[in-house]
């Protein structure tokens, strides 16, 4: 290695190009070391191995091919490819990889951007004169992405327009995936799978990205969608198809679009799409184009306004500047009522009221404590103290024997006066100010269910919560529990980790929920008397069509269960009444148990890691 450094040194760049080129070793170390500063994990033996398990080798393409005879349903297929001054080797890659396909009703359709290298036309119309199947048309003038794509869908006879960037590859079984999903629902718009990363090296996949089912405030923070996607021909030209004023954000924006548009929207959880890693591609990082960045919130904050809300605010993450923060605005300054039950464990509360009074920059609440039997006279003794410097602290006496967190949040909400609730745990600290308005904004929206936050374990590090699994640990668990936001991490934890998106539950340690939706659903039921309470209810938020949020912009530590008594109090509950909690929840909730619809299937269910199988 030290050679090869001094030849680096001495050659200039095209000398060092040629070095690198001829060494693996230094290829390897390079990217090892530049990879994670542009976001992307460099390869990891565990996904090595997974794609070696689920590639589909010979024989299993042999029985694909079975399969795919069986497909009553076999529409044309029109796969869209803008090039522009493509990588001849790239092309290849990725045009063969459409003609490896099992389903073979397809067609492929090549629009040239005006390419200054001749040899990239050249190319196309070989592979067109030996295949049929493969259309194209040479743009005299550039007209750029957007358009480029649209003169493809004006080549195309298919049904379905399958979008394809000219440098990446489909895996064999990509499009009879695809017809298969039409085959069992015929009514489906969209359809869109998981995809991972390639380097140069087409043998190299790294960076798996195992997405969730159609899920709208993850489209807000990152364009989640992106590859792979087959939408039907109609729809496109109804919803005009790509805009040129979009141009490095134009798929994203057509997402937006669609989503819009239709409901019939389905992921196929299969990895089916690798998207290649090479010096002029934006799966390397956004700073390569930086115009992308203004189109990308120009999209967002177009969609925003479709849906009547301009006033919310769309801002680069400052911690992670590929990802958005939408902030909704609250409206109307309501009353945000803090339900907090509580009993005796003085230093425990103090702390959390203290935090709520000191660092909360949203005036319009009231804290509703509800005592379920404290007999420590420095307790009772505070409590006066904080009724005479607070006129917004609510002392409500509600002994009970044995505790109910269901039954005290009930009790406490009923007593409330806020038009927003939050359902907070006495072993809380709040950390960032605008905490309450963060919370209160996306619970006034009226498709939002229950909103959550990103809890950590008291050193500040370990997250405690990052929204609920469900199905996880074989019936719920708090997603990310333990793990550290500095800590290496896969694209998929990074991305449900650090951005806002829809959860099918959240935990109720901190809970925003709007009164109206809360009584709606009945409050938390009572059955549920320590644990689970949270996700059943946010699961009959979900059976009446809201969505559940989790955002990581609201951030408070949890001392957690602290506030649920002694060793051998904690050891009895989880012997006998968490057994039939389990059980209950099992009872009423097993379709989610084998299906979150915000939980990849290719994950483990056995952590809450969101690693793969």
């Amino acid at each position: 290695m030290k050679k090869i450094a001094k030849k680096i040194v001495h050659k200039g760049m095209s000398g060092t190009k040629r070095v690198v080129s001829r060494s693996d070793r230094l290829k390897r170390v390079i990217k090892g070391a530049v990879l994670p500063y542009i976001g992307v994990s460099s390869a990891t033996p565990a996904y090595t191995a997974w794609v070696q398990e689920n590639y589909p080798d010979g024989i299993e393409v042999v029985k694909l091919h079975e399969a795919d005879k069986a497909l009553a349903y076999r529409p044309l297929i029109s796969v869209l490819i803008p090039t522009y001054n493509t990588d001849l080797e790239f092309l290849d890659d990725c045009i063969r990889s459409v003609q490896a396909q099992v389903y073979d009703n397809w067609e492929l359709c090549i629009v040239d951007d005006a390419s200054p290298n001749e040899e990239v036309r050249e190319a196309v119309k070989r592979y067109a004169k030996v295949d049929p199947r493969i259309k194209y048309k040479f743009l005299k003038e550039n007209q750029h992405i957007a358009n480029a794509t649209n003169s493809a869908a004006k080549l195309a006879s298919g049904e379905f327009l399958a979008l394809f960037d000219h440098d990446d590859l489909l895996w064999p079984n990509a499009l009879h995936e695809v017809v298969k999903a039409l085959n069992n629902d015929k009514k489906i718009d969209f359809i869109y799978t998981d995809e991972d990363k390639i380097t140069e090296n087409r043998h190299e996949h790294l960076s798996p990205f195992f997405k969730p089912d159609a899920n709208p405030d993850f489209l807000h923070s990152v364009n989640y969608v992106t590859h792979f996607s087959v939408i039907r021909k109609t729809l496109y030209e109804k919803i005009g198809g790509e805009r040129p004023e979009y141009n490095g954000a134009q798929d994203w924006d057509l997402i937006l679009r669609i989503f819009r548009a239709t409901k019939n929207i389905h992921h196929i959880p299969k990895m089916l799409y690798s998207w290649r890693i090479h010096s002029e591609s934006t799966a390397k990082s956004t700073d390569v184009k930086p115009y992308v960045v203004e189109a990308q919130k120009k999209a967002i904050e177009d969609d925003l306004l479709q849906k009547g809300r301009p006033d919310a605010i769309v801002a680069q993450d400052e911690k992670h500047p590929g990802y958005w923060k939408v902030t909704y605005p609250v409206q109307d300054d309501p009353l945000v009522s803090i339900v907090i039950p509580s009993k005796n464990q003085y230093k425990i509360l103090k702390r959390c009221i203290d935090s709520i009074y000191e660092k909360t920059s949203y005036k319009n609440f009231e804290i509703v404590l509800v005592d379920t039997g404290s007999d420590d006279p420095k307790v009772l003794n505070w409590y006066k103290k904080l009724q005479q410097e607070h006129d917004n602290f609510v002392l409500l006496s509600w002994p009970e024997k044995p505790f109910s967190y269901a039954k005290s949040c009930n009790e406490g909400a009923r007593v409330a006066k806020g038009d927003i609730l939050i359902m907070l745990n006495n072993d809380t600290e709040v950390l960032n100010s605008d905490w309450l308005e963060l919370l209160a904004g996306d619970a006034q929206r009226e498709e939002i269910g229950a909103v959550g936050c990103l809890l950590f374990y008291p050193d500040g590090r370990r997250i405690q919560h990052a929204g609920v699994g469900v199905g996880l640990g074989g019936v719920a668990a708090n997603s990310f529990q333990m793990m550290m936001l500095e800590q290496p991490m896969s694209q998929t934890q990074h991305l449900y980790i650090n951005t806002k998106h829809n959860m099918t539950a959240v935990t109720a340690a901190c809970l925003a929920i709007r009164r109206s939706v809360y009584e709606e659903v009945g409050g938390f039921d009572e059955e549920f008397r320590i644990t689970y309470n949270d996700v059943d209810l946010c699961l009959r938020l979900h059976e009446k069509g809201y969505l559940n949020l989790y955002t990581p912009h609201v951030r408070l530590l949890h001392h957690e269960s602290i506030s649920l008594g002694t060793p051998d109090e904690v050891k009895r509950r989880d012997t006998t009444e968490m057994k039939e909690a389990v059980e209950l929840f099992k009872q009423r909730w097993q379709k989610y148990i084998d299906h979150d619809p915000a939980l990849n299937p290719n994950l483990s269910k056995d952590n809450a890691f969101y690693e793969p199988k």
